[in-house]
C-alpha cells in the first residue's frame, strides 16, 4: 500500500449456523405458546378451584384452542427457522446490512439513530436509524445473537454511537409486583371460599380478570 492510501475498508459477515438458528427459532416459539396456553390453564384452575364443573363443550373447546396453539407454534418453528437460516448480516465502516434472499434492509452509519442491546437467549442488537424527515419513518434492522463471530459484530456496531442497554424494571416496580404476588397467594384462598364461590357473576369476572392479568403479564417485558 503506497503513501497517502487507505486501507480497504474491513467488513465483517455474520450468519446463524443451521443449529443456531433451529435453537432460537425452537425457543421464540414454544415461548410464545407458553404465553397463550398460561391464561388458558390459569382459567381452568380458577373454574376447577370455583367448583364450577365444566361441561364437554367447554373441555372441546380447551382442547381446539390446545391444538391451534401447537398448530401455530409448529409453523412458526418452521418459518423462523427459515428465516433465521438465511439472514445475513455485513457490517462495515460506513454501514449495516441485513439481507434474507432478495428482501435487504440496509442502515447508514450517518443516518444512525439508536443501538439497543436486548439481553436473553433470545436477544441481540436493535439498529434504528433516525426519523427521515420526509416520511416520518423509522428504518428498524433486529439482529439476533448466537451465531460466532456476534462478539465483532456487537464491537463494530458499539464504535458506531452509544450502546443503549434494555435495563431492568425499577425497584419500586419489582417490589410491587412481589408485594402483590405474595399478597394474591395469602388473600385468594379466603376470596374463593368467603365470597367468589357465592355469587355466579363475581366468579366470572374473577376468571375473565384472571385471564386478562396473566395476558398482560406475559406481554410485559
Amino acid at each position: 500500500m503506497g503513501a497517502g492510501q487507505r486501507p480497504p475498508p474491513r467488513v465483517i459477515r455474520y450468519q446463524l449456523s443451521l443449529a443456531a438458528a433451529a435453537r432460537r427459532a425452537r425457543t421464540g416459539a414454544l415461548a410464545r405458546a407458553l404465553a397463550s396456553l398460561a391464561p388458558l390453564c390459569l382459567a381452568v384452575v380458577v373454574l376447577r378451584r370455583l367448583a364450577l364443573v365444566p361441561t364437554p363443550l367447554f373441555w372441546a373447546a380447551v382442547a381446539a384452542l390446545v391444538a391451534l396453539v401447537a398448530v401455530r407454534a409448529a409453523l412458526g418453528y418452521a418459518s423462523a427457522r427459515r428465516r433465521l437460516g438465511r439472514l445475513v448480516v455485513t457490517v462495515d465502516d460506513a454501514a449495516v446490512r441485513a439481507e434474507i434472499g432478495a428482501d435487504s434492509r440496509t442502515i447508514e452509519r450517518a443516518h444512525l439513530g439508536r443501538l439497543v442491546e436486548v439481553p436473553g437467549v433470545l436477544g441481540g442488537l436493535r439498529v434504528e436509524s433516525a426519523t427521515d424527515p420526509r416520511t416520518g419513518e423509522v428504518a428498524v434492522l433486529d439482529l439476533p445473537s448466537g451465531g460466532e463471530g456476534w462478539g465483532e459484530v456487537k464491537a463494530s456496531l458499539g464504535r458506531w454511537g452509544v450502546l443503549e442497554r434494555r435495563g431492568r424494571r425499577g425497584l419500586a416496580v419489582r417490589l410491587g409486583i412481589a408485594a402483590a404476588v405474595v399478597a394474591g397467594l395469602f388473600f385468594l384462598p379466603f376470596l374463593f371460599d368467603d365470597f367468589v364461590a357465592r355469587s355466579r357473576l363475581v366468579s366470572a369476572a374473577v376468571v375473565v380478570g384472571a385471564w386478562v392479568a396473566v395476558r398482560v403479564a406475559m406481554r410485559v417485558s
